[in-house]
């Protein structure tokens, strides 16, 4: 019996002290900022697209998309797949089934800006996004429902080739509306 408790508390100090690594291992905030190749992408970016987001070990949390020439951005929560009709982005002709999916919060930052721009007469709009990783291009879809119910359409492929990251200020969240950078940015 003696064994079996030594086992029982020796295991839970094994947990507890992997749960002090987990939390210990916090997110990498960061910044990338992409450059317009596609037709889409130049019509409704302008100069570009700068994605902020958190890398943990359990993978990429994209937070917010940014105009990259303009000062207007987006906040991003989790986008269900359900959300945008039977099949989700598998059923959607044109759509890439294996990318992340987020949707832009209307109520935050210039969100309804972003829904009219990317989707026009869509009131809700979802973005998915190819891998993000440095020196890689990226391709964002978007997604925007139907006015009259049923499943979502795909309102756009933007394609963009990799820029640079930008070096966030320590202790802080940037603000875009800010020029915290001093001046210099990706490149």
């Amino acid at each position: 019996m003696r064994k079996t408790g030594l086992k029982v508390a020796l295991g839970l100090v094994l947990t507890c002290l992997a749960a002090g690594t987990a939390g210990a291992a916090h997110a990498e905030r960061r910044m990338y900022s992409y450059d317009p190749i596609s037709a889409d992408a130049k019509r409704l970016t302008g100069a570009g697209l700068t994605v902020l987001f958190d890398k943990k070990l359990t993978g990429t949390r994209i937070e917010k998309v940014l105009a990259t020439g303009v000062p207007v951005q987006g906040r991003l929560i989790d986008g269900r797949e359900k959300d945008l009709g039977p099949g989700g982005l598998k059923a959607i002709s044109g759509g890439d089934a294996d990318a992340a999916l987020y949707e832009i919060d209307p109520k935050f930052e210039q969100g309804r800006i972003y829904i009219r721009a990317f989707c026009p007469g869509s009131k809700r709009l979802w973005l998915s996004f190819s891998k993000l990783a440095i020196h890689r291009d990226l391709r964002v879809q978007a997604f925007g429902d139907d006015p009259k119910g049923g499943q979502a359409r795909l309102c756009g492929t933007l394609d963009f080739s990799y820029r640079g990251e930008w070096k966030l200020p320590n202790g802080s969240l940037p603000d875009p509306m800010e020029d915290w950078s001093g001046g210099s940015g990706p490149g």
